[in-house]
């Protein structure tokens, strides 16, 4: 068995256990789009040490398949906080897929990630990100302690939970006891 068929094994169990109910750890999910298998299992190996304890992690190998994996997470309690798909080399549609998020779920914040040294991609990222197509972009992770990576992930994610409702809501209450 390849280590790309092993993260693709692992998603799908990630998948079923979250829709059996299983996740009950995890507050949100990441879902990782990508073609390239290379891309997928670093972000996927990644993202597992660092936040599989409080979200649960997918990769998703098709485009195609995203919206129904977002439809099925959300239908067994886990809110996307995170997509994050792989712009250029294999990846030629990662801007068109981060697109199509807004539409599923407006909520989620939509990462483009890029491999170091990829200049056409990064231009057309950053067009995508001042047209607001792409919320934010980030370098892969190229070595295991990725730190710059994880610096970017965890604000991205602190960001999103910022904007879901049930945190600290101060209140004036006005009148008498």
């Amino acid at each position: 068995m390849t280590a790309s068929t092993v993260v693709g094994a692992a998603a799908d169990e990630g998948l079923a256990a979250a829709v059996g109910g299983e996740a009950a750890a995890a507050q949100a999910a990441i879902v990782i789009v990508s073609g390239d298998p290379g891309t997928r299992e670093i972000l996927h190996r990644e993202l597992s040490k660092r936040y599989g304890a409080d979200y649960q992690i997918v990769a998703c190998t098709r485009p195609g398949e995203l919206e129904s994996w977002m439809r099925d997470l959300r239908a067994a309690g886990l809110p996307v906080a995170l997509v994050i798909a792989g712009v250029g080399g294999q990846d030629p549609n990662g801007i068109e897929v981060l697109a199509t998020v807004r539409a599923i779920d407006p909520r989620v914040l939509r990462v483009a990630v890029l491999g170091w040294g990829d200049w056409d991609a990064v231009r057309s990222v950053f067009d995508a990100v001042s047209l607001g197509t792409v919320d934010h972009w980030v370098s892969g992770p190229l070595q295991a302690s990725a730190e710059e990576f994880h610096r970017s992930i965890t604000e991205f994610l602190r960001e999103w939970a910022a904007q879901r409702p049930g945190g600290f809501e101060p209140v004036r209450v006005i009148g008498e006891r």
